[in-house]
């Protein structure tokens, strides 16, 4: 382990053993080289003898020692972020490897919302393991910018996202066109339908920009000289419900985020209208693997799950 002092210069020709980088990145979730050494049952002295010769190759420091433990550096956090995306690709690989077999084989890491994940990921996971118990799929929870970073990157095989990337090695089927409601607590919500100038004018929670859905309202509003009485953000869809259900406010998210809670009566969501303001719901896919079998069966049953909650009416 490193002090502040750096350890050399680095090899312009790295190439790091994957060992290594399972090593590092548990002493970074770890945060502790005696927890991560007890995780990978190996040896205190021979992990610390890893960390260092990785910080010696790179020629910098890689974490910094504490009262408590160890904390990354700023070379130890772009590490880390690479080597993520390193595993990743490799996790992927081994799927292209297993998806053209006769019998439907390998991971599928599907990358979704909270909501509406919490609405499509058990469906998903009865219907593959019922009908397909070759695939296994792997479920990662994310908003709009950084699903279309994992996609980019190798990541994950597919993504369910709120305006997918256009992009030309990505293709997107899109899924359903959501419209916006106001939310409340229930009885709070005056009227039956509401303007946007109207919404605007209630005391709102919501999320700040860069936020994918912030600046979809921002647009309208600003294209009618409107502004937002927003007395909270809130950079968390569970925290700005949990505000919103206990009085504090109102906000405005699609049907689909707030299913679970109108069914249990503890939301209530009434439209926005004039204008009406819309939010594609679509599977995003890089080009290169959607010809793969075990994503095409993932994707059509993502289709199917979520045609069936349109066509019930419980999804709006």
């Amino acid at each position: 382990m490193q002090s502040a002092e750096s350890p050399g210069p680095a090899d312009p020709d790295w190439q790091p053993e994957l060992r290594t980088l399972r090593y590092f990145i548990c002493v970074a979730e770890e945060k502790s080289v005696t927890g991560a050494a007890r995780t990978l049952r190996i040896a205190q002295p021979a992990l610390s003898r890893q960390i260092s010769g990785l910080e010696r190759d790179l020629g910098f420091p890689l974490f910094l020692r504490t009262p408590r433990g160890v904390e990354l550096t700023e070379a130890g956090e772009i590490l880390l972020a690479r080597a993520y995306a390193i595993m990743g690709q490799i996790r992927q690989a081994r799927h292209d490897v297993t998806a053209h077999a006769d019998v439907p084989r390998g991971t599928v890491v599907v990358g979704m919302p909270p909501t509406p994940g919490e609405f499509i990921a058990p469906p998903l996971l009865a219907h593959i393991k019922a009908h397909y118990p070759e695939i296994e799929l792997r479920f990662v929870e994310g908003f709009s910018r950084e699903l279309e970073r994992w996609l980019s990157n190798g990541e994950i095989s597919l993504a369910v996202m709120h305006d997918a990337p256009m992009q030309d090695d990505v293709q997107v089927s899109d899924l359903l066109v959501e419209q916006l409601y106001m939310i409340g607590p229930p009885g709070k919500l005056e009227k039956p339908v509401y303007t946007l100038a109207e919404a605007v004018t209630l005391p709102l929670i919501m999320p700040s920009r860069p936020n994918f859905l912030r600046i979809l309202i921002d647009k309208h509003a600003d294209a009618l000289g409107l502004t937002l009485n927003v007395q909270q953000r809130v950079d968390g869809v569970w925290h700005l419900k949990a505000l919103v259900r206990q009085g504090h406010g109102f906000t405005m998210l699609t049907y689909g985020g707030v299913m679970s809670e109108v069914q249990q009566g503890t939301l209530e969501a009434v439209p926005i209208v004039d204008p009406r303001m819309e939010w594609t719901l679509g599977i995003a896919t890089k080009r290169d693997q959607r010809r793969k079998r075990t994503i095409q069966i993932v994707e059509q049953a993502v289709e199917a799950i979520v045609g069936d909650l349109v066509r019930r009416g419980i999804w709006k």
